[in-house]
Parts: C-alpha cells; structure tokens; sequence
C-alpha cells in the first residue's frame, strides 16, 4: 500500500486589529473554554499533560485528520509504506518552541520518548527506528499493521522534546506555550509567536475546569467563559431559547450503545443469549429517544460507526426497529415466561439485568438510562441500573471484572485508524483488559487482524465492513441506539470551528463578530 506525499496548503490568518490612534496596535484576542474536568496525567508511563482533551495544541502529531477521516501531512510531509515498512519523510523549517530542530534524530528522539508510555497505539518497533536522512526516517511496526500513521492522528501520540521537566515546561511545535497550570481549576496557553505554520485568531486561550453542568451553563451566560467545550444532555435540554446561547455542532459522529456481556460468568450471563440481545434491541424506541435527548440533534443508529466514516456506507447494516411484540416473541422463545409481576422467570431465575451507565460518565447520557429501564419494563425485562460519573470506576469496578450485562457507552472511533474502534473493543486480545467480555469470538478477532495487515484502503475497508456488521447485527455485541454530533455552547458572536474529532475542534482559530 502506497501512500502518497500531499502538500499541506497554508494560509495566513488575518490578525484582529482594533483601530486605534497612529501607531497601529494589535488587539489581543483571547478565549475561555469550559470543560468538565482535569484528565491529565504526568506520570511518565502514560504522560498526557496537554494532549488529553482539552488539547492545549502546545505539542503536535505527526499527521492529522482531514474530513473524511485520512491522515494528512502535519510534522510528517510524505511517507510511504511498503513490506512492512514505513519511510517518512519530515516537515523541513520546523522548529520546537526551546528552538531546537524538528529533525530525524529529534523526531526519532520524540517517537522513543512516546513509546516509554507502553501505548497500545503505535507498537513501532524500536529497534527498527533509523536516520535515513536529516529529514527522513523508517521504521517498522511491532504487529504488523498497515495503519500506524492513521493512528497518529489520534491527540495522544502528539510528539514532545525531549526535556528535563516537560511536565512543568512541555516543549512542542505547535501554536501555543505553557503560560500556567493550576492543577483542576485552570491552564492557560499563549500564541507561540515563532510557530511554523499558519497564526491563530485567538492569542490567548484558557481552559478552566468546571464539574458542574448547571455552573458551566451559568458561566457561559454571565459573560464568565465564552464556549462549553463539554455539553451533557440535560444541559441542552436546558438552553435558554432566547439567542444568548449558540449552539455549535459537528457531523453525527459519537454513538450511544449498549455493550453486552457475551463472556461473563453467572449470574452475568443472561445476555448470551442472542434471543434476548436481539429482544433488547427490538424493545428500544430510539425515536422517542432522540426527540428528547442531545436537542433532537441525535439519529437513530444501525451501528456504532456512522455510514459517512471511511466510506463505510449505510447499506452493510439492516439495524432495529421498535417491536414489542417481536421483542417479547423473542424472550418467549427463549424461555423465559412472563410473571405475575411483570417480570420474566425461567427455571426459577428473574430476568433481571445490571446496566452499568455510563462511559465516560452518566452525565453524557442522562435521561437516557431512566427511559430504556421503562421501554425493557414493558417487555418483562428487570433492570437493575448502576450510575457512574467516573470511568475509572466504571472500568476497575464493572468492565474489568465482568460484574454487569450490559454497559452503556458514549464514545466514537476517534482517529482515523478504520479497525481502532471495533479491535479494542470486541476483540479477545483487546489491550482494553476488560472489553474482552464484549468479544464476539474468533471470526471478529480474525476480520479485524486482517484489516490491520492488508495492504490495500479497499481491502481494510471491506474487512470492517463485515467486523462491524457481525459486532451490531450478526452477533449483537454491540446494541446501537444513536449516533449524535459533537457539540459546543457560545456566546453569541463567537463561532467555533467544529470537528467530529473532539480533541481537533480548533480552538484557536475561533472567530469573533466584530462588537
């Protein structure tokens, strides 16, 4: 598979001026953006300080996503891949913010300095990295894979200098730098004023940290901050309707499903019966669903990859209807026999089922969780729901251990690797340790590991295709119920440039209507 070099066209943005009295000065722009909450981690072994939504856009990937989900050049300028082997070559009059070159022995540096952290998502074999030139590299993956450049898409594998203190001071290539970090309240990054490539609008751009649904809403409207980068459900379903909130959305990208238990141990075991996941996904209203959750912006979904993505197509999925009678039909042929109660029994056992909601948290999902409890009631089904607002917890406690059902999940495939999503997530070697309960068997791992090693686009596509038709139709790993858009809130007069990946939404060039 050849992968061919793509010039990356820059333009140069237009500095905001305000008019003032000779000489001419520059207005500084700045921005705050809300999120929920601090998710950086600076312990060497899984090292995410400023790359971890929010991305600060201090350090940059080798590649970035264009919108139809393919890696476009970014500090790598071409590469090839041929016999398992990548040749890159860089981007030339790239410099780090301390002024040290962006080279292939700082590149090299960069990529071994990434690799300490055990990422599942490169695997480059280290022993295989080699200068070839002053701005060419090679190297090999440690799998096999074909799609370890669209992997580097993902904020993650954003590439640091290496440095004494990059927790305190992280040194990158890209727009912004470090100007403070306090630690769950706020970081604040300023415009480098030596970066390569094209100049942001916004010059200064803070990220505070609110937890509080009902305070980022309010902030927003006393003028505090001016975006939501993190917007929950109930907080659309609140949005004052008068025009002092905007709302920005993005293409439908992030699904909502319910993952089943497919290899647990008793009495977690109920839904390895395909009669009753299919019994479920027949008892989901997902109309009613969308008209009340994400402002009715949600689609019902057939999958959990939408149809635009990789050019995957609508047509390799058939999806669910709402049919209680069909879904009860079901459950009747499974045995399990209404009860005078309400709740079905078979051999003495209440069709009960714990639902674990939610990944990331429950809040990106609420009323939803509520609303399936009464569609399943209407077909006999007892659900026994636990909320988390932490995925930890929700990992460590439920996921890792088999101890549910069902596990309701708000997440999208966000690089532009077309196997990242299904391989960690329904696969038995998953790196993901407890999504090897969600694992269909050996023909998934199977398509998928071929994906990941065919050398052509049409060949790994047409391999996904079918991992993801067994994943959500042949065998109902995965129940899907909407596909919904990345969103933001805004003052009027600020636009943000939307994008189905979260952590690309750019910030920086954020416009502003002129007052």
């Amino acid at each position: 598979m050849s992968k061919h070099s793509i010039a990356v066209r820059l333009g140069v943005a237009a500095m905001l001026a305000m008019p003032v009295a000779a000489p001419a000065a520059f207005a500084e722009t700045s921005l705050t953006v809300a999120v929920s909450r601090d998710r950086y981690s600076i312990d060497e072994q899984k090292f995410t300080f400023t790359t971890r939504r929010p991305a600060a856009q201090i350090v940059e990937t080798a590649v970035m996503p264009d919108e139809n989900f393919l890696p476009q050049p970014l500090l790598f300028q071409s590469w090839d891949y041929a016999d398992g082997t990548y040749t890159v070559t860089l981007r030339e009059g790239v410099t780090f913010s301390n002024g040290s070159a962006f080279n292939a022995d700082t590149a090299i540096a960069s990529l071994r300095l990434y690799d300490q952290g055990k990422s599942d998502f490169l695997q480059i074999d280290q022993e295989s990295l080699q200068k070839l030139g002053d701005y060419q590299i090679s190297f090999r993956s440690e799998t096999g894979s074909a799609l370890v450049i669209e992997n580097m898409t993902h904020r993650a594998t954003s590439l640091f200098a290496v440095t004494e203190n990059r927790a305190e001071n992280p040194v990158g290539t890209g727009p912004y730098l470090l100007e403070s970090y306090d630690p769950k309240q706020q970081i604040t990054v300023t415009r480098n004023p030596d970066y390569w490539g094209e100049t942001p609008s916004v010059d200064r751009l803070t990220f505070r940290f609110i937890a509080d649904d009902n305070a980022r809403m309010l902030a927003l409207q006393n003028g505090e901050i001016d975006v939501i980068g993190e917007v929950t459900p109930q907080m659309l379903l609140s949005m004052p309707q008068d025009g002092s909130v905007v709302l920005n959305e993005s293409r439908p990208i992030r699904y909502v499903a319910l993952l089943a238990n497919l290899n647990g141990a008793a009495p977690f075991d109920i839904v390895q019966d395909y009669k009753v996941r299919e019994a479920l996904a027949w008892a989901i209203d997902r109309e009613s669903i969308a008209s009340v959750l994400y402002a009715g912006r949600g689609v019902p979904a057939k999958g959990i990859l939408p149809g635009w993505m990789f050019d995957l197509g609508e047509d390799h999925t058939d999806g669910f209807g709402y049919d209680l009678a069909k879904a009860g039909a079901l459950l009747d042929e499974a045995g399990w026999v209404m009860g005078a109660d309400g709740i079905r029994e078979k051999d003495g056992r209440d069709l009960s089922l714990r639902l674990v909601a939610a990944y990331p948290n429950v809040s990106s999902v609420k009323p939803m969780p509520e609303m399936l409890d009464q569609m399943f009631a209407a077909v006999g089904i007892d659900i026994d729901l636990v909320e988390v607002d932490d995925s930890g917890v929700y990992g460590s406690t439920y996921l890792d251990t088999g101890e549910a059902d069902l596990y309701m999940e708000f997440a999208s495939n966000n690089n532009t690797d077309p196997t990242y999503l299904l391989n960690n997530l329904f696969t038995s070697t998953t790196p993901w340790g407890g999504y090897k309960f969600t694992a269909p068997g050996p023909h998934v791992d199977a398509l998928l590991a071929d994906a990941r090693t065919a050398q052509t686009r049409e060949e790994v596509i047409a391999k996904v295709r079918a991992a993801h038709r067994a994943i959500v139709q042949d065998d109902l790993a995965a129940i899907p119920i909407l596909m919904v858009p990345n969103f933001t809130l805004s003052r009027p007069g600020v636009t943000v440039p939307m994008s189905e990946y979260a952590d690309w939404i750019d910030y920086g060039h954020t416009t502003f209507d002129a007052e």
